[in-house]
């Protein structure tokens, strides 16, 4: 029988240390802090066996993620699939930024709209931490939008993995129209804030993406025509027209997007959305990565 050190030592230099070690805490079904902690453990012919396959998979190049159907955001656990992006950590000053718009308090209805919600990793993360300080949501409305039956299938788990199925509630449709479009939507003397990580990678930048991006990731939810931006030209005039519908509505806009399309989208906003006051800010790389974009 091998033991967790003959499993480091066979396959040393094959797969980096700590994806080594996370999947054989998977195949364990163990924390990553037992296998640091006990090298002398026999695994069972049915664990090296599920380990082996599983790290043959990921020197193929398919993301851990996929490989262990998880991944951690901000501090909590997700379930993913090929059907969804892997959640990134520069994604979370999304949820930052929203927090700080939707913490301030008043007794007006607050209405938060995932588009392009994926693992429904944003919109649950936002509603959880608000949860910890308004247990009831009561002035909340939290809705993910997505075109994926099957992304919207795995942010629907990662809800009721969080307590939140009966607080998120999960629409098909492309971008903003499912909301535009039904009438029970009401969100007069409300603020709503939108957040959004739709696919943004140019040509270019999609082409020269990494392999394990390439071969195992949706493309659907990375590529973007017209430089990577179309899906933000759309939002965007989806946005304008839902104020113009709806001129006392406060709108606060985040979204996620490529460092050097700063001054393409800075163009785009003020072409579409005139009359805004738009902030970009960096990641932890220093790199802007988000727009904040506020219609009052």
């Amino acid at each position: 029988m091998k033991s967790i050190s003959d499993i480091q030592k066979e396959y040393s230099g094959k797969i980096t240390r700590i994806d080594l070690e996370l999947l054989l805490a998977h195949a364990l079904k163990k924390p990553r802090e037992f296998v640091l902690a006990h090298p002398e453990y026999k695994l069972s012919e049915l664990q090296v066996t599920s380990y082996k396959l599983q790290a043959e998979r990921r020197m193929q190049g398919e993301p851990l993620a996929y490989i262990t159907g998880h991944k951690e955001f901000y501090g909590l656990d997700f379930i993913v699939n090929k059907h969804t992006l892997v959640p990134r950590p520069e994604t979370e000053l999304i949820v930052e930024l929203a927090l700080k718009e939707l913490q301030i308090e008043n007794n007006e209805l607050k209405v938060v709209i995932d588009v392009g919600t994926g693992s429904g990793c944003i919109i649950t993360s936002i509603a959880k931490e608000i949860q910890s300080f308004n247990s009831e949501l009561s002035t909340f409305n939290f809705w993910g939008i997505d075109i994926s039956r099957e992304a919207l299938q795995v942010a629907e788990k990662n809800a009721a993995l969080h307590g939140l199925d009966k607080k998120i509630d999960f629409l098909h449709g492309d971008l903003l129209d499912p909301f535009i479009r039904n009438p029970k939507f009401e969100i007069q003397n409300s603020t709503l804030v939108i957040v959004a990580n739709l696919p943004y990678l140019s040509d270019e930048i999609y082409a020269s993406a990494p392999r394990d991006v390439l071969n195992f990731e949706p493309k659907t939810a990375l590529h973007s025509p017209q430089g990577g931006l179309a899906h933000y030209r759309r939002l965007l005039g989806q946005i304008r027209d839902l104020k113009a519908a709806n001129r006392q509505l406060q709108i606060f806009c985040y979204v996620e997007f490529s460092p050097e399309q700063k001054e393409d989208l800075e163009k785009l906003i003020r072409n579409i959305l005139p009359k805004t006051d738009t902030s970009l800010h960096r990641d932890l790389a220093k790199r802007h990565r988000i727009a904040e974009i506020k219609l009052q």
